[in-house]
C-alpha cells in the first residue's frame, strides 16, 4: 500500500599544551596532568549540556573505567557539577534530555584533574562527535554498552588528542568566523549557551546517521554535492586522514545572522503557541507569521499542520535544518507533542521556512509552494507472517528497504486537477519517475507507476497496479535472513544506491499534469530529511536485539494482532471495519544514540482485482499521541473495510504498519504482513 507520511507535510594542527594534557581541566582551571588511571578525591567535573540550546534539567551520568557510575542533574541553563570522588579515568559522560527533545549526548574525560581541582567536561553535539571519532562504528554509546565494538578501556589521551585535531581541521573555517582558536577544545572549553562563541557552532552542526555513514553535518550550503566530500564521517578510520573535508568559509555577518536566528528560535515556541491557539491567523500571529505566508498551498499554519491546533499541543525549541549562504533565511524544524506530559517534545516535527525582515527580526514565510507536495526519507522493515511465493519466484521473507516517499496530496490546495506527476532529483532514475492515480482508496495521493511510461497518463488511467509512492533505492536482509531479490517494478532500483554520493537535503523537481496531459505547475521541493540506506533500518533492528526486545530499537506489535488479525484462522480474519492494534513503544536502550518515536499505526488491505470505490484495497491511519500510549483503534471510513484473509477469501494481503521517526525526521515503518496465497498481490 501507499505507505506515506501521516500528513504529507514534512515537510593536522598541533594542539596547545592544555589540550595535549588532555581535555581534562582545559577551560576549567584545573590541573589535568595527574592520575591518568587512578582515583582522586575532592575534585569535580563541571560543564554545560547543550545542543543548539541549553538542555535544561539534563540527566548526566558518568561511568568510569571500572564501571562505577555517578550522576547529576543540570540546571535550567544546562550547567552541571559532578564529583569525581572514587572514579577512575577514563570516564564517559552521557546526558539525556527529560523533555524528549534532544537525543543522548556523550563526552569523554581521558584523565582526572589533580586532587582538589576541577575539570571542565562539556556534553554537547561536538563532544558527541569527538567521542564517535574514537569508535569504529560511529556510536559513542559503545563506551557504556557491554559487548560493543569498542570499550572505554580503549580510550587514551593520545587518541582523544588525535580525534580533537581531526575535528578542528574540519571546523577550521567556522572556528575562524566564531573567533575561536584553531586548537579549539570542545570538551574542556567553558562556555555559556547563548548562541555566541563556542555555542554558535552548536547552532550550526548536527550528527546525522544514514546507515552507510554517520556524519557531523553543518546547516550552511555544502562545499560539495556529495556528502562524503562535504561532511566529516564520524568513525576512528577518519582520524588522521589526509582527506578530511572542510566546513565552508563563513563571514562574520553570516555567523551573526545565524546567531540572531538561533536567538529568535529560542523565543518562537512562546510566540507561536498563542498564534496557533487562535487558529493560526489574526492579531495573535502578528510578528510571527508573515503576511505572505504559504506552505504547500496553505496560507494558515494550522491548515498546513492541523496538529498545531490541538489543545494539548506542546512546542519545543526549533532547530536549523538548512541555512542560506547569507544567513538571512532558513528551513527549520519545529518539534511538538500532542500532550503536555513530560518527555514527548521530540514526537513530531513540522518543517517551515523563516526569513529575516528588513528590520532585522524574523518571521515565518513558508516554502511558498502552491500545491501540497513533499518528499521524505524512509526505511521499512517488512516482516512476513506467511511464506507464499511472490512475483519474483521467491518465498516471502523479511527484508529492509529504504528510499523516498514522494507525496502528492490530491485533496490539498489546488489538487483537484492533478492527474499525474513527473519527478526528478538526487537518487532517482535519470529519466525521472512518473506517478499516477493510485489503485488504492483511502490515501488521496499519486502512486509510482509499476511500468514507467514515457509521458503523462490520460484521465482515468491509474498507476498500473501500483499503490505506493515509495521509491526503494536500497535493500538489505536482517541478520540470519534469506537473500532478497527486488521485483522488476518502477518503484524499485535494481541495485542499491550509495547514499554517501547524494546531497544531505536533496531538491526534487515535480511537474504536475492534468488529465489531458497539460502541465499545471513545476515545483522545486526540498527533502528536509537526510538520505538513508537500508542498513539504517537493519542497525535499528540489531540495537539491543534480544529475546525481550526481538525488534531491537523498533516498536513491537502485539502478538494478539498477529494471531487474530493477520492469520487466516484468526478471530478477525473476516472483513473488519475497525481493528484495535496494541504495541510496545520503541525502547530507550542504552546503546541507541538515535531513538525512534512511534507516531502512528496504519492498517492496509489489498485484494487482487477487487476493492471499494474502484480500487483494489483500502488503508487508514490512526495517530499515536504520546509515548505512553500502547494501543489505538483504526476505523475504516463509511462503506469501506479491511478485506478478509480467510482460507476461502480471494487472494488478499493485510498489513499492520507501525510508523516511527528519528530525530532527523527519517520515517521508520515496521510492516507486519500476511498474504493468504501466492496469487495475492505482492506486499513488497
Amino acid at each position: 500500500m501507499n505507505q506515506r507520511d501521516n500528513t504529507f507535510r514534512h515537510r593536522k594542527t598541533a594542539l596547545a599544551s592544555c589540550a595535549a594534557l588532555l581535555l581534562a581541566a582545559c577551560g576549567g582551571g584545573g590541573d589535568s596532568g595527574s592520575n591518568g588511571s587512578g582515583s582522586v578525591s575532592a575534585s569535580r567535573m563541571t560543564g554545560t549540556v547543550a545542543s543548539g540550546y541549553p538542555v535544561a534539567s539534563a540527566s548526566v551520568t558518568a561511568t568510569d573505567a571500572n564501571g562505577k557510575t555517578a550522576a547529576a542533574t543540570a540546571d535550567a541553563n544546562g550547567s552541571y557539577t559532578l564529583p569525581t570522588t572514587g572514579l577512575a579515568a577514563p570516564i564517559v559522560l552521557v546526558a539525556t534530555d527529560p523533555s524528549g527533545r534532544a537525543t543522548p549526548m556523550v563526552s569523554i574525560l581521558a584523565s582526572l584533574p589533580a586532587s582538589g581541582s576541577n575539570a571542565t567536561v562539556n556534553v554537547t553535539t561536538l563532544t558527541t562527535a569527538l567521542a564517535a571519532l574514537l569508535t569504529p562504528d560511529s556510536n559513542p554509546l559503545d563506551f557504556v554498552t557491554p559487548g560493543a565494538a569498542t570499550s572505554l578501556s580503549d580510550v587514551t589521551p593520545a587518541k582523544v588528542q588525535a580525534a580533537t585535531a581531526t575535528l578542528d581541521q574540519y571546523l577550521a573555517n567556522l572556528l575562524t568566523a566564531a573567533a575561536l582558536p584553531a586548537t579549539f577544545d570542545p570538551i574542556g572549553t567553558a562556555f555559556t549557551a547563548n548562541h555566541t562563541g563556542a555555542d554558535a557552532l552548536l547552532d550550526l552542526v548536527s550528527i546525522v546517521p544514514e546507515g552507510a555513514a554517520t556524519y557531523l553535518a553543518y546547516s550552511l550550503p555544502p562545499t560539495s554535492a556529495t556528502q562524503d566530500a562535504a561532511y566529516l564521517q564520524l568513525n576512528s578510520a577518519t582520524v588522521g586522514s589526509a582527506n578530511v573535508p572542510a566546513t565552508p568559509a563563513v563571514s562574520a555577518t553570516t555567523l551573526a545572522n545565524a546567531s540572531s536566528l538561533s536567538g529568535y528560535l529560542g523565543t518562537l515556541p512562546g510566540l507561536l503557541k498563542p498564534c496557533v491557539a487562535a487558529g493560526g491567523a489574526g492579531s495573535a500571529c502578528g510578528g510571527v507569521i508573515d503576511a505572505s505566508y504559504k506552505d504547500n498551498g496553505y496560507t494558515n499554519l494550522t491548515q498546513y499542520e492541523p496538529d498545531l491546533a490541538s489543545s494539548d499541543l506542546s512546542l519545543g525549541s526549533p532547530s536549523i535544518v538548512a541555512l542560506n549562504a547569507s544567513g538571512t533565511g532558513a528551513l527549520i524544524g519545529i518539534p511538538y507533542a500532542l500532550t503536555t506530559a513530560a518527555g514527548n517534545l521530540g514526537d513530531y516535527t513540522v518543517y517551515t521556512t523563516v526569513q529575516q525582515t528588513a528590520g532585522g527580526t524574523w518571521a515565518i514565510v513558508g516554502n511558498q509552494l502552491d500545491y501540497d507536495v513533499s518528499v521524505s526519507t524512509r526505511t521499512t522493515y517488512r516482516h512476513f507472517l506467511d511464506a507464499f511465493t511472490n512475483s519474483t519466484g521467491n518465498a516471502d521473507a523479511d527484508f529492509v528497504d529504504a528510499g523516498l516517499s514522494l507525496n502528492v496530496n490530491l485533496n490539498g490546495p489546488n489538487g483537484g486537477n492533478i492527474n499525474s506527476a513527473h519527478v526528478t532529483g538526487p537518487g532517482l532514475p535519470d529519466a525521472g519517475l512518473w506517478l499516477a492515480i493510485s489503485t488504492v482508496t483511502g490515501d488521496g495521493s499519486l502512486a509510482i507507476e509499476t511500468t514507467q511510461q514515457s509521458g503523462p497518463p490520460s484521465a482515468g488511467a491509474n498507476s498500473g497496479g501500483s499503490n505506493t509512492n515509495e521509491y526503494r533505492w536500497s535493500y538489505a536482509t536482517p541478520p540470519n535472513g534469506q537473500p532478497f531479490t527486488p521485483p522488476t517494478k518502477g518503484f524499485w532500483r535494481p541495485t542499491p544506491i550509495d547514499v554517501t554520493a547524494l546531497p544531505m537535503y536533496g531538491v526534487y523537481q515535480f511537474t504536475l499534469y492534468d488529465g489531458s496531459g497539460n502541465p499545471l505547475a513545476q515545483l522545486s521541493v526540498t527533502n528536509p530529511n537526510p538520505p538513508a540506506d537500508a542498513s539504517l533500518g537493519v542497525s535499528a533492528y540489531t540495537q539491543g536485539n534480544s529475546t525481550a526486545m526481538p525488534q531491537g530499537a523498533w516498536p513491537g506489535l502485539g502478538s494478539d494482532v498477529a494471531t487474530n488479525f493477520l492469520a487466516p484462522t484468526g478471530s478477525l480474519a473476516a472483513a473488519q471495519t475497525s481493528v484495535t492494534v496494541d504495541f510496545t513503544q520503541p525502547p530507550t536502550q542504552p546503546d541507541n544514540l538515535d531513538p525512534l518515536t512511534l507516531t502512528g499505526v496504519q492498517v492496509q488491505s489489498e485484494q487482487k482485482g477487487h476493492g471499494g470505490s474502484g480500487g483494489t484495497g483500502y488503508e487508514k491511519t490512526a495517530t499515536v499521541p504520546d509515548r505512553d500510549t500502547t494501543s489505538v483503534t483504526v476505523t475504516a471510513a463509511s462503506g469501506q473495510s479491511f478485506l478478509a484473509i480467510g482460507a476461502n477469501s480471494p487472494p488478499t494481503y493485510r498489513i499492520v504498519q507501525l510508523r516511527s521517526k528519528n530525530a532527523h525526521g527519517v520515517l521508520f515503518y515496521w510492516n507486519a504482513t500476511y498474504r493468504n496465497s501466492a496469487q495475492a498481490p505482492d506486499a513488497a
